[in-house]
């Protein structure tokens, strides 16, 4: 997060609030930053959304062990690359090369914390694994994270949402210190211990898990394998992050089911009973590959199979 967090300036803003003719930020939003920060140092909440135009985060270290908590949670490993937005002085991607052999990138504003970060992946031996480069966040391109990593602001996370929803890559996690994304509720939520934490009086953080889930809402056409023969179905999903609904039209009936995505997997629960009374509803496991799907169900010894296409307009 700026790993703490990062100064995000839309345009040329420096560090000490002297402020470009195009910059977007104003003293009224800096007078709320101060209100908001004393809030936390007071463990106080003093209210008031931020007055509207631009973004603009105040530097805060990462506690040691909330980095380990937040790489942990993301099951980091020498496969993935690492992506922190606001990367402050490089502890998360240096952290996640160093203990957990990944590749890494941080994306900070501010060039003087590039500089400290790049020094300390030399000190630390990691050098050749992670990278910093001087960017707005909002600007940079992270599509390629299979973690995306931060320590914002709620504003700015709501603010990024929809790039992570539709730019990233289904399965790719992302981890936020102590803010949430609103309405998308996270996979996972750690409440931990942080006694080096500088500010807000618990001395606790937060920790957010989100999977990417894939975008299967639409409809498809398919098949429904079992044992009496082949059903040409129709299947309509309607999705709200990684809650899903299903409507599954076949030849003279219509089920009705519901499920939850986890990056390009759909646990789905089809009620079948107007199909075939009295029976308990199929549980499939279903894989989404770009326009197509497909997954299985058991009932005892009767296996069900679900095959089907995107259907674009």
């Amino acid at each position: 997060m700026r790993d703490g967090v990062t100064l995000l300036a839309r345009n040329n803003q420096r560090r000490f609030g002297h402020f470009s003719p195009r910059n977007r930020f104003h003293f009224r939003r800096r007078r709320w930053q101060l209100h908001m920060v004393l809030g936390l140092l007071l463990g106080i909440p003093l209210g008031g959304p931020p007055p509207a135009g631009g973004d603009e985060v105040p530097y805060i270290q990462t506690p040691a062990n909330v980095v380990d908590a937040m790489l942990r949670i993301a099951e980091v490993g020498p496969q993935d690359y690492v992506i922190d937005l606001g990367s402050g002085d490089g502890r998360i991607v240096i952290a996640a090369a160093k203990r957990f052999q990944a590749r890494g990138l941080g994306i900070e504003l501010d060039r003087w914390l590039v500089a400290e970060s790049r020094a300390n992946a030399v000190r630390e031996g990691v050098s050749g694994k992670v990278q910093f480069l001087h960017q707005d966040i909002f600007l940079a391109d992270f599509r390629a994270a299979t973690v995306l990593t931060m320590y914002l602001l709620p504003e700015v996370n709501l603010e990024l949402r929809p790039r992570i929803l539709f730019e990233l890559r289904p399965g790719t996690r992302v981890v936020s210190h102590d803010w949430d994304m609103g309405d998308w509720e996270p996979d996972r939520r750690l409440v931990i211990a942080a006694p080096d934490k500088t500010i807000g009086r618990t001395k606790e953080s937060t920790v957010y898990l989100w999977i990417v889930p894939a975008r299967i809402a639409g409809f498809w056409r398919g098949v429904l394998a079992g044992p009496g023969g082949d059903e040409p179905v129709v299947v309509e999903f309607n999705q709200r992050f990684q809650s899903a609904s299903a409507r599954v039209w076949l030849r003279r009936w219509t089920l009705a089911g519901g499920g939850h995505i986890r990056g390009d997997s759909m646990s789905l629960s089809l009620d079948r009973s107007p199909w075939m009374p009295g029976t308990k509803p199929l549980h499939f496991t279903l894989h989404l590959a770009g326009d197509r799907l497909g997954g299985e169900a058991a009932d005892g010894n009767q296996q069900y199979a679900l095959r089907a296409t995107r259907v674009v307009d």
